[in-house]
């Protein structure tokens, strides 16, 4: 029993206090007082007493055992939190994918210059916003063999995370050919001739016709536009039916509905 009371009083002899401070240091030895702002320390082997400041301490576990904590240590900074700072009202635009009862707009190039219109819409119409560039989104995906149609596997914020920004623009371009409209036009014009003789003045004249016509192309456009961050939250969703019925007619479709996003020039 002796023996067992020394070990225990030689252990006890040898605890030491610890003291952790914010920046990463440990200090070891013997906490003597604990004043409001600041603590009265010795340093092990050392006979001479410091003060440090509470404001500069984490925490303090004492050679009993027991833990007090001064201040919260701040969270680490990973390389998650680096690359979510990063990325914040960054913003990018995939390619859109097309439907179309015509073959020739159903291409990966459709949908590129359209998502490129997009892009331009943003770039002009939207404020608060660095947006991606085309090159680097399509670059990004095409190495992750991820296009249009295979990026509807992955979640909103997985391609996000991918792309490093914190929204990602997702489209719909539906785009029907309906037939041909003719316009045409008919116009009279009179042109009046004198003629003279001795004895009096007689008028004559011709009546001439033309006409025109033109015919163009009808198209119903329909454009979807979903935006979602990096959370995988819906931020924006929206469906317009095309102005016009020409083919261009889709980039004026987009700057109506880019100008209403949350950053656009006619969010209300």
């Amino acid at each position: 029993m002796a023996l067992l009371f020394c070990n225990e009083s030689a252990k006890a002899q040898d605890a030491v206090d610890k003291v952790y401070m914010l920046d990463g240091k440990v200090n070891e030895g013997t906490v003597k007082a604990m004043e409001d702002n600041a603590i009265t320390f010795v340093y092990t082997g050392e006979s001479l007493e410091y003060s440090l400041e509470k404001s500069k301490i984490n925490k303090i576990v004492f050679g009993s055992g027991r833990t007090q904590v001064i201040n919260e240590a701040a969270a680490p900074v990973t390389a998650a939190a680096v690359a979510s700072a990063n990325s914040r009202n960054k913003l990018a635009v995939i390619p859109f994918t097309m439907i179309s009862n015509e073959s020739s707009l159903t291409t990966d190039a459709m949908g590129e210059e359209i998502q490129h219109t997009t892009i331009n819409s943003f770039m002009d119409n939207t404020r608060g916003l660095t947006i991606l560039d085309p090159m680097t989104t399509n670059a990004l995906l095409l190495k992750n063999n991820l296009n249009a149609n295979t990026i509807k596997a992955k979640l909103p914020q997985e391609v996000a995370k991918l792309l490093g920004v914190e929204f990602v623009v997702y489209g719909t371009a539906n785009i029907n050919y309906e037939g041909t409209m003719t316009f045409g036009s008919t116009s009279t014009t009179y042109k009046d001739k004198d003629k003279r003789d001795s004895k009096d003045r007689e008028k004559s004249g011709k009546e001439f016709s033309s006409s025109s016509s033109s015919t163009s192309d009808n198209y119903d456009t329909t454009i979807e536009m979903s935006i979602y961050n990096d959370q995988g939250q819906t931020v924006h969703s929206v469906k317009r039916n095309g102005f016009g019925s020409s083919l261009d007619k889709y980039q004026a479709t987009i700057n109506y509905v880019v100008k209403r996003t949350p950053w656009g020039d006619k969010h209300k």
